[in-house]
C-alpha cells in the first residue's frame, strides 16, 4: 500500500528546520549527568514494561550516560551500551564501575554508521530512548528491526515539543505565540506502518521531578535545550532563581509534566 502521507520526509523538513542535528553531546554530558543521576522509580517502572528476559542480550541505542543501560544491566545477561558521545559513555563507563557491574559493552559511533552483523551483533532486545536522531528515520528504524531477535522497544516524547518551556518564562522571553514543532511518536509509528511493522503504541502523562545542583547548573540545562540567546540568559536565570526549590539534598528542582510515548513490536520469526 502506497503511504498518502511522507512522514519520513515530513520528519527531515521538520529536522532540517530545527537544526536538531547539530547537537554537541560531549559538551552537554555532564549536565546531563548530573540532572540524571540517582535511581528512579520511574525509570525502573519502565525498565518493566520491557519484559527483559535473564539471559537477554540488550542494545541500548543512544544510551547517553546510562540512566537505563546500568538499571537494566542488573537484570539481563549482557548490555551494549551504544552512543556517538564519547563524553557520555565516559559517564556511563564510571556509573556501571560504581555499580559493581561487568556485564556490558561500548560502542562510541553513530547508529547510520553501524552495520549490524559487523559492528554490532544481533540482540535479543533493542532498546531507544529519545534517541532516534537520524536525518532519515525510515533506515534507522530498518536497520533496528535488523538488530533485535526477538523485540524492539523504543521511547519518545508525544506532543509539539520534547523539553517544552513554562508559559511564563516564555512570556518573559517574549516568544508568546511563537510556533515551535518537532516531530513526535506519531511519526514514528506512521513510518512503521509504512515499513509493515504494525508497532503497539502507548502514550502517558509523567510528571518528573527535574534536579540541578546549583542555579548556574539549571540555566546551561535550559540554555541548551530552549536555543537561549546570550542577551536573554539573565531572563533565564532570574526565572530560576525564582522558581527552583532546594531540596533535603542541598540540590534545586521543579516537579514537571509532559506526554511520552512507548512504541515497541516483537519480531515475528522469535522464537522466545
Amino acid at each position: 500500500m502506497t503511504a498518502i502521507v511522507d512522514y519520513n520526509r515530513l520528519w527531515q523538513l521538520l529536522r532540517q528546520r530545527s537544526g536538531g542535528h547539530t547537537v554537541d553531546w560531549d559538551q552537554r554530558a555532564a549536565s546531563f549527568h548530573r540532572a540524571v543521576a540517582g535511581a528512579s522509580a520511574d525509570i525502573e517502572a519502565q525498565i518493566d514494561a520491557l519484559n527483559l528476559h535473564p539471559d537477554d542480550t540488550v542494545l541500548d541505542m543512544g544510551a547517553g550516560t546510562g540512566r537505563f543501560a546500568v538499571p537494566m544491566a542488573r537484570r539481563v545477561a549482557h548490555v551494549t551500551a551504544l552512543d556517538p558521545s564519547a563524553g557520555m559513555l565516559a559517564y556511563l563507563e564510571q556509573d556501571m564501575a560504581d555499580a559493581g557491574l561487568s556485564n556490558y559493552s561500548v560502542i562510541c559511533q553513530r547508529w547510520e554508521d553501524v552495520e549490524v552483523g559487523r559492528d554490532v551483533p544481533v540482540h535479543d532486545v533493542v532498546f531507544a530512548s529519545n534517541s532516534l536522531g537520524f536525518d532519515d528515520l525510515a533506515a534507522g528504524l530498518e536497520k533496528i528491526d535488523a538488530a533485535a531477535r526477538r523485540a524492539v522497544h523504543i521511547l519518545w516524547f508525544a506532543g509539539s515539543e520534547r523539553h517544552p518551556m513554562d508559559r511564563e518564562l516564555l512570556r518573559r522571553l517574549g516568544r508568546n505565540g511563537q510556533e515551535r514543532f518537532t516531530p513526535d511518536y506519531i511519526f514514528i509509528a506512521n513510518i512503521l506502518h509504512a515499513m509493515g511493522i504494525y508497532a503497539s503504541v502507548s502514550v502517558e502523562r509523567f510528571t518528573y521531578r527535574q534536579t540541578y545542583e546549583t542555579h548556574d547548573d539549571a540555566v546551561t540545562w535550559w540554555r541548551e535545550r530552549g536555543n537561549i540567546s546570550p542577551s536573554e540568559v539573565d531572563i533565564l536565570r532570574t526565572y530560576l532563581e525564582e522558581t527552583l526549590e532546594p531540596t533535603d539534598d542541598g540540590r534545586l528542582a521543579r516537579v514537571r509534566s509532559g506526554w511520552r510515548a512507548r512504541i515497541w513490536w516483537e519480531k515475528e520469526d522469535s522464537t522466545a
